[in-house]
Parts: structure tokens; C-alpha cells; sequence
């Protein structure tokens, strides 16, 4: 007896065969699949079917992961080339100043605010127009061609409002692609690969410090011996300092077309990250997992902790300003108190941060991707990092002789790089998928502004305090030898009494962002 029964209208009735029929049927073998051509095509078995499915997804993953590996080496290569081209100018400005004077003032707004401002500014506009957006290649290819642009602008300048000018453009185009780039490879490399993406795109930014410190000198070298007695020498009527600057901008344009290649195949293998931060996303949404999955929450950028970015921007910008100061001030240190060449100089600190810098990016790397359990303590690594690093600032700055001064550049390249990783690093952490954008392009509008524009500006500051100032402070005693180092150290001190109050207000809150 049934427990419940259907009625159907008289034109539904279910006419069955009869139950001898159906038992046959039952026990007969499947009937073969026909071609158009009536032959019998044999039946796959399921599991060549399961092993044919493996197969294709493995090429497609391997196909994923070499657009990966092209996306990450071409923007770490524009990342090295814009900083060889921002930081050009600090050793070319002794040549430059040939053809155009300008006076200290001016030559260090050139350097520093005149591009420093433009980058700050672009970055906050960027951030607020592509706020929770995904931003288009165009944004990535407009930047690099205006900053390859003002790069050649640069060295056919006629006047210093022109390099102004130049310089302007030159951050106008570099925090067009800087931020949007680490956005980029965020999403690209995915949760698994975003430490190693990172470290290599960052270490890109100190390849070109010290390369351009190398060409700088060996520019300089070459000129001492060709024209030993005139520094503003030309070859075919064009000053070399304006050569420099054209040559450097040729890669940017071989680096263009590369860059919008990328366009069609990242359209296809570009990693899908949901767009709630759902942690587990329906590869394939159907209505039985449609009505299974939770109620969608925000969007993530609504539910951004600032507070807690804020604290934690103060802490992770503190590296880099120290890391400008020494980039600015320390070949000048190694004139005035090793009493070396400009050319040595230049030669001598490329060298050591070429292998050193990088070396300290890849190690934070290395140490976010190897030790999982510390990224709820990046805080924390920061501040120790930056806390090391005084003490072979102090060496550089007192050691006796030339080889303590190498060795302590080396030791505070290298913990220098991993608290400026580990402070991309955690700001990312911070950053929901929505939200990246906007984020990066706060932080790398801080990073320009306060790293570019106050860290050279302070030791330099002090250094003029320390050698003129009142002597009712105990200032004005100190040689100009000893001021400058004295003032690089300083800012050491201050930059790491500022981390230290950031790190003990974010901690916590850092913490239980990463546990949630």
C-alpha cells in the first residue's frame, strides 16, 4: 500500500511494456554509438576519460603558469628601468649644472619635489578613480610611454623649467604604472606565488638604483680619460649628460610592444580572485550551489580597516625613507670623508648595492613564502630589521677605513631590503581584492612623498645643523667631514623611534586582521 499517490489527467497516463519486455531489455548490452558514416566507434572507458581531463588541466596550468613568469619578468624589468631613469639625474646633475646653473636649492627640488609631488598627487587620483575597479593594461602602457617621454624631454632640456617640466612627467608616468603593476601581479600570481611575485618586482627597483649608479660612474670614468679637463664634454656637439638620457630611454621603448602583448593571452589566464573575498568561489554556479552558498557579503573596500593601514603605512614607509636618505647622500659621504673620486664612488656603491639590495628583497620573499606563521608578525619584522640596520650604519659612518664603510653599506642594503619587502608585503595583507588599487596607490603616494621628499631633506638638514647651527645646542662644533654622517645616522634613530611607535599601535590590530 502506498503512502501517497499521484493523479494524473487521463492525456498523462504512462503506458508501460509489458514486464517480460522490460527484464530483456534489462540484460541486453548498450547499443554502440554510430558515426555519420554507420560504423560503430568504441565506447571510452571512464577512466581514460578522467585521465584525458587531468591532461588538459595540466596544460592549461602549465600554459598559466609561463604567461605568469612573462608578466612578472616585464614588470620587473620596466620597474628596474623607471628607477634607473628617476634616480639618473643624482649623479648626471654635476654635468647638467655645467650647461645649466642652477643653485642648491634648486637642484635639490629637481631631484627630489619637482618629482616627488607629481607622482604623489597622480597616485592619490589613480587610486580614487580605479577605487574597487580592476585597472585596464592601458593604464600599465600610458605610463611607461609618458615617463619614456619626459626621460627624453630630459636630456634635450634647454632650461631648468624644462627639466622641471620633465621631471614632472617623469612621476606622472611612473605612479601610473607602479601601483597599478603590484595590483596586477598580486591577482596574477595568486595567494601561493604572491610573496615570490613581490620580491622580484621590488628587487627590480634596486637592480636600477645600482645600475644606475654604475653607469653613472663608468660615465664619468670614461670621461676623465677621454677629456681629462672638461667634464661638459660632447660627442658630435651633444653633451654626454644629454646622451645618458637617450640611451637609457631606448629599453622603455623596446619594452612597450612586450608590455601589450600581454593583453590577449593574460585575458585568458589571469587568475580569478573572488570579488567578495569569498574564500571559496563556485568555479561553475549552478542553481543547487547558487541557493547553497552564503547570502554575498560587501564589497571588501567598504569593510577596510583604515585605521589600521594608516599605522601600519607609518610603519612600513620608515625603510624607505631611510633607504633614500642613503641612496641621496651616500656617495657624497664617501667623497667628503673616504676622500675618494666621484667616479669611485658611484662605481663602488653600485657595485655593492647591486648584489646586496636585491639580495634583501629575495630573502623577504624567501621568508614570507618559507614561514607562513610569521605573516601575522610582518609589524614586527619590520622594526627589527630597521633596528639592525643601525649598527652597520654606524660602522659605515665611523669605521677607519674604506673596506668597514663597504661592509656596512652591504649589512643595512641587506636588512634595509628585507623591512622594505616585508612592508609591500603587509600591505597587501591589508588590501581585499577590491581595494588594491586604491590602496597601493595611497601607499606609493606616501612612500614618494615622505621617502623622496623628507628623507634626503632631513639628513641633509641636520648635516647643515650640525655644522652651523647654534652652538647653544651644540651645534655648529662639528667638521663638514663628520656632519653629513652624523646626520645619515640620525635619521637612522628617527626613523626607527617613528616604526617603533607605528609597530606597537598597528600589532594587534594587524594581527587579528590576518587571523580573520
Amino acid at each position: 500500500m502506498f503512502l501517497y499517490s499521484t493523479r494524473r489527467p487521463d492525456s498523462a497516463k504512462l503506458v508501460l511494456p509489458p514486464a517480460p519486455t522490460i527484464l530483456s531489455q534489462l540484460h541486453q548490452p548498450p547499443p554502440p554509438d554510430r558515426t555519420a558514416a554507420g560504423r560503430s566507434r568504441p565506447r571510452l572507458d571512464p577512466c581514460d576519460g578522467e585521465d584525458q581531463v587531468a591532461a588538459v588541466i595540466g596544460n592549461i596550468e602549465r600554459r598559466g603558469a609561463r604567461v605568469i613568469r612573462r608578466i612578472i619578468t616585464i614588470f620587473a624589468t620596466l620597474h628596474c628601468l623607471a628607477f634607473i631613469d628617476r634616480t639618473m639625474i643624482g649623479g648626471a646633475l654635476p654635468l647638467m649644472r655645467v650647461d645649466l646653473p642652477m643653485t642648491d636649492a634648486g637642484a635639490g627640488w629637481l631631484i627630489g619635489t619637482a618629482f616627488a609631488l607629481p607622482y604623489g598627487v597622480t597616485a592619490l587620483v589613480l587610486a580614487t578613480i580605479l577605487r574597487g575597479r580592476r585597472a585596464s593594461l592601458w593604464w600599465l602602457i600610458g605610463g611607461v610611454t609618458i615617463w619614456t617621454a619626459a626621460t627624453l624631454v630630459t636630456g634635450a632640456a634647454q632650461s631648468t623649467a624644462a627639466l622641471m617640466l620633465a621631471r614632472a612627467g617623469l612621476g606622472i608616468g611612473q605612479a601610473m604604472f607602479v601601483p597599478v603593476a603590484i595590483a596586477w601581479l598580486v591577482d596574477v600570481a595568486g595567494i601561493d606565488g604572491r610573496a615570490r611575485a613581490l620580491s622580484l618586482f621590488t628587487s627590480g627597483s634596486t637592480i636600477g638604483r645600482s645600475t644606475a649608479l654604475l653607469t653613472i660612474g663608468a660615465l664619468l670614468s670614461a670621461l676623465t680619460v677621454i677629456t681629462p679637463g672638461n667634464s661638459a664634454s660632447t660627442l658630435g656637439g651633444i653633451a654626454h649628460w644629454r646622451l645618458l638620457f637617450m640611451i637609457t630611454a631606448l629599453p622603455n621603448i623596446v619594452m612597450i610592444p612586450l608590455l601589450a602583448g600581454l593583453r590577449k593571452k593574460d585575458a585568458r589566464h589571469r587568475s580569478v580572485e573572488p570579488a567578495f573575498d569569498d574564500p571559496m568561489p563556485d568555479p561553475l554556479p549552478s542553481p543547487s550551489t547558487t541557493a547553497l552558498r552564503a547570502p554575498p557579503r560587501a564589497p571588501a573596500h567598504a569593510g577596510v580597516q583604515w585605521w589600521t593601514v594608516a599605522l601600519f603605512f607609518a610603519a612600513a614607509i620608515m625603510p624607505i625613507m631611510l633607504i633614500q636618505a642613503m641612496g641621496a647622500w651616500l656617495p657624497t659621504l664617501f667623497v667628503r670623508d673616504r676622500g675618494i673620486l666621484p667616479a669611485q664612488a658611484a662605481m663602488l656603491l653600485g657595485a655593492i648595492t647591486l648584489f646586496t639590495a636585491p639580495a634583501g628583497q629575495l630573502a623577504g620573499g624567501w621568508l614570507m613564502t618559507r614561514y607562513a606563521s610569521w605573516h601575522g608578525h610582518v609589524p614586527a619584522i619590520i622594526l627589527v630589521s630597521l633596528i639592525a640596520t643601525l649598527l652597520p650604519l654606524a660602522v659605515l659612518v665611523w669605521a677607519p677605513g674604506l673596506a668597514g664603510a663597504a661592509v656596512g653599506v652591504a649589512i643595512a642594503n641587506l636588512t634595509l631590503g628585507i623591512a622594505s619587502f616585508c612592508g609591500l608585503f603587509g600591505v597587501q595583507m591589508l588590501s581585499p581584492v577590491s581595494a588594491r588599487i586604491t590602496i597601493n596607490g595611497i601607499f606609493f603616494a606616501l612612500v614618494t612623498l615622505v621617502g623622496v621628499g623628507i628623507g634626503p631633506l632631513l639628513t641633509g638638514a641636520l648635516a647643515t645643523f650640525a655644522h652651523s647651527g647654534p652652538a647653544t645646542f651644540g651645534a655648529g662644533t662639528m667638521s663638514l667631514t663628520g656632519a653629513l654622517g652624523t646626520a645619515l645616522f640620525t635619521t637612522g634613530v628617527i626613523a626607527s623611534c617613528v616604526c617603533a611607535m607605528a609597530v606597537g599601535a598597528v600589532r594587534y590590530r594587524y594581527r587579528q586582521h590576518c587571523a580573520a
